[in-house]
Order: structure tokens, then sequence, then C-alpha cells
């Protein structure tokens, strides 16, 4: 085996309590101070020696954080700080092999090698330590033990416990002789056990009852006199326990050290939300409007469906240039659009509204909350318009007297249109389309081209390239190019046929003397 560096001084301590207090976990408080005992030497990685330490008459056991400085007996440590949370896995997760030095020496080495981590340096376990430990963790048990602390506490997640309820405003039905709230949500996380309801200013009877995803809240009909109100809380409460580690210093002459157990804590969380029932059945006026982007205009034209929570439809109507009032009795409705008002965008939003038995009107926002709101608006954004242009190849000039024709991704002709001497414009929703062209400009080539174009939900258009992939455009440019000009024959006018070609010879051959006499000048 090779031999290990010993590492002059090593920090440890360790608790005996009345026997062995090594594997306890936690402690609901800690002293204030401890004062070091003796020291003693324990060897379980060959040629490399422990000192194990204890305190308080071999009460407490405590770890050494770094060894630079100095440690003795008879030393007065007060408890100073707290540590990294990964040292709470540490202490949490002692072994417990039946042999207390051994427990000890395996944890020593395990807060070592983590304030190593923690600093990465190897100011407490030289690297052919930490090599040594690595090399053996599968096959021998105080390696093994050493590296999963040390992995356990460098992974460590420290849990926070959370408890609220959802703050949506409640409504009451009746049903078997109670009032019966809404469903309540519930949200938990990390709690120790089940959370605890109860209910304040409530009458004889009342019931905090299980549902899906929280509670329900019962009220006896009976309870409330008839055109009465009555407001109830709901109160829940847990607890989820929270650790502590802490390190006790003397001076910086001397050497931190960890305690034997963090502090063990136990957090109580509470959270409330109040609610009126009413002994009196009503029915309120709920105003709803269909606007553009400014809120300010009616639009109409649209075809709005409103439904009840168990989704049956409540009323259908056709917005116009005023806002529709519909009476509704209390409880949450949903707000559709079916079909969109001409020149508009489909609006895709469900809106989500809640009347109270107060005749209070809200609505769901983005985060899932409710607020409250003087009417229900369902706002349409005109649909995007897209400008194509017919153009000459060379001279890129209008053309005028194309027919071309634009398909949805389907291949449903969506818009056929003849091109004019400028930008034909069109209102298009978000999509994948085609462009091509039916018939060719007079004079021109009919043109085999496609041209693939997306319109986004933004309205930003963008344009297919050869490398198949699309790139923003402000247009849709589509070319055509010319016919080639006929050869058109000229009769003879009084030469004969050599004559002419005798006169074509000898112009060629003057036209070839003229360019190289210009060339060789040149």
């Amino acid at each position: 085996m090779k031999k290990l560096k010993f590492i002059t001084v090593l920090c440890t301590i360790a608790l005996v309590l009345f026997g062995s207090m090594f594997n306890v976990n936690a402690a609901s408080s800690l002293p204030d101070s401890v004062v070091s005992d003796g020291l003693r030497e324990v060897e379980y990685i060959e040629n490399f020696p422990v000192i194990v330490k204890t305190a308080e008459n071999g009460k407490y056991y405590i770890y050494c954080i770094n060894m630079s400085a100095t440690y003795a007996e008879d030393i007065e440590f007060t408890k100073t700080g707290t540590v990294d949370p990964g040292y709470i896995y540490i202490l949490n997760n002692k072994p417990n092999t039946g042999d207390k030095d051994k427990d000890f020496y395996i944890t020593q080495m395990a807060v070592w090698y983590y304030e190593d981590y923690l600093n990465q340096n190897n100011f407490n376990l030289v690297s052919e330590v930490k090599k040594y430990i690595i090399k053996h963790k599968d096959t021998e048990e105080v390696s093994k033990l050493i590296y999963q602390l040390y992995d356990g506490a460098k992974n460590y997640q420290e849990k926070v416990g959370s408890l609220s309820l959802d703050k949506s405003p409640v409504t009451f039905t009746i049903s078997d002789g109670y009032y019966v709230s809404s469903e309540i949500k519930v949200y938990t996380s990390n709690l120790d056990g089940n959370v605890k309801y109860s209910l304040s200013n409530a009458p004889v009877g009342s019931k905090v009852i299980k549902s899906d995803n929280g509670v329900k809240v019962k009220i006896p009909v009976d309870q409330i006199p008839e055109g009465k109100k009555l407001t109830v809380t709901l109160n829940v409460e847990g607890s989820y326990t929270k650790y502590t580690g802490y390190y006790y210093f003397h001076s910086s002459k001397y050497q931190k050290v960890l305690f034997q157990e963090p502090l063990e804590e136990k957090v109580v969380l509470k959270d409330s939300i109040s609610m009126t029932a009413y002994n009196y059945e009503d029915e309120f006026e709920v105003e709803i409007s269909k606007t553009d982007i400014t809120q300010s205009n009616e639009v109409p034209g649209a075809t709005l469906v409103v439904k009840d929570e168990a989704g049956n439809v409540i009323d259908t109507w056709v917005s116009t240039n005023e806002s529709h009032k519909l009476t509704l009795k209390p409880g949450k409705y949903s707000l559709t659009e079916t079909i969109a008002p001409e020149g508009y965008k489909l609006s895709k939003t469900t809106i989500e509204f809640l009347l109270d038995n107060g005749g209070s009107l809200y609505v769901k926002n983005e985060k899932g909350v409710y607020e409250a709101v003087d009417r229900v608006i369902m706002i349409n954004e005109l649909i995007d318009v897209v400008g194509f242009a017919k153009k000459d190849s060379k001279t890129d000039e209008y053309v005028s007297g194309a027919t071309l024709v634009i398909k949805d991704e389907n291949g449903n002709v969506v818009k056929e249109f003849v091109t004019t001497d400028g930008i034909y414009q069109l209102s298009l929703d978000a999509g994948y389309y085609t462009l091509s062209e039916v018939s060719a400009p007079e004079g021109y080539v009919l043109s085999k081209e496609v041209i693939y174009f997306r319109l986004m939900e933004d309205g930003t258009l963008q344009v297919k390239n050869e490398a198949g992939e699309y790139s923003d455009s402000a247009i849709i440019t589509f070319y055509n190019t010319k016919k080639e000009e006929e050869v058109v024959e000229v009769p003879a006018t009084g030469l004969s046929s050599s004559a002419m070609v005798f006169a074509g010879i000898v112009l060629l051959t003057g036209g070839a003397y003229y360019v190289k006499k210009t060339i060789k000048e040149c």
C-alpha cells in the first residue's frame, strides 16, 4: 500500500453522552460554549491517523474544520456562527458501524473533504488521501462511507416548507341543507405532517371537508337568518423542520470546530382566507365588451359564448356597437370567441370570470389570480396586412396583369388577384401559405415558381429562401421574365441575294478590322 503523508495535528471531536449518542441527528437546543478535553489518536486508513477530540468531559464530539490553527485541551469554544448546509447532511447521516472511534474517524474525514471542496483546495486533505479514498470507495468500508458523506453533502438541497391558500374569491351554493363553498386550493411542500384546518366566526355544525385539490367549507343553512349574511374565516396551519449547523470558536489562534449535531427547529406556517355566505339568492347583471386593443371601441360581428363552470352554454350572441349585458347567478363562468369580426384575428383566449354572492365581478389574470373588475372585456387584434409586388426581373418595375393565387398550408385557395402597377395588400391570419402564378402578364413567360411564406402570430412576415430557411421580409415580390423577341425577315430591296451576302461579308470584315484597330490603339 502506498504510504500516505501524515498531516500534522488533525482536529476531531466526539460526543459521549451517557453512552453512545453518536447517531443523534439533531438537538432542540445547543450549548452556548464547550470546553475541550484531552486528545487521543485513531487510525483506519494506513498511515493517516486522526485525533479524536471530545468536550465537556466526553459529553460531546466536535469536528475540526481548519487544521492549520492550534488545538489544545481546556479551551472554551463559544457558539459563533452557522455553517454551510452541506454539513447538515454530514451531521444527520453520521455512520453507525458499531465502533464509535471508526464512526468519528469517518465523519471527521468527510468534514475535511467537504471543507476543501467548498474552498477548491487540498488544504485539509492532501490529494493523495483523496485519491486513496476514491480508489477504495467501492472496496473498503471506511473509504466508502467517507465518500458517501462527502458526495451527499455536495448534492444536499436544504428543504424549506411552504403552505398557502388560493386567495380567489369564494362562492357558495346550497346542497343538502348546507351552504357549500367553492373549492379552496391548498398549496403545500416539504411539511412534516398533515395540515390542520379550523374556522373562525363559524356557527355550530360548520365543517371543513377535503376536495380534489383542496377543501370546501360547509355552513348549515339554518344558522344564517333569512336575508342576512355571514363571514367566516378558514385557517390552515402546518410545520416543517429546519436544521442549522453551528461552529464554535475561541480565537484565530485556535481551530474552528463543528458541533456534533445541528440545531433542530420546528417552523410553523399559517394562512387564512375569509368568505361570505348569503341567505338569499339573487341574480346580477354582468356587462361584457368586445373591443379592439384600445379597449375603448366596441367591435361588432364577433360570435361570443358564455359557459358555466360545468361547461353548459349560458348565452351565445353576436357583438354589436354596444356592450352585451346578461343576468347571471353567482358562480364561475368562461367567455370564448367562436367567430372573429371581419378584419380581426380570432381570439384564442378563454376568459374566466367569477360573480360572487354579493354581485362583485372578478376576472382571472395571467397569474391565475382573480382581480376585481367592473366588466368583462375580450380584445380583438386586427388581422395583419401582407404586401405583394409583381415586378420585371430585369428592370425591377411593377408589372400589371398577372393573375396570382394564395393558398394555405392545406392547399385551399385563400385569394386570387390580378396585379397592378403597385403593391397589392391583403389581410391574412397567422399561418403558412404559398404564392404562385396562374396566368402571366402580356409579353411575359408564365412563372413556375412557388413562393413559400408564413405569417407569425406577432405579425412578422417570413419567406423561405433557397436553403429552405424562413427569413424576415417586408413584402413578397414575384418576378416575371419577358418573352424573347421574335426574328423578323427583311425582304430584298433591289439588291440580289449574292450582293447582300457580299455586302454582309464586307460589313463583317470591316467591323472586325475596326475592333482590331481599336483594341490595338487602346
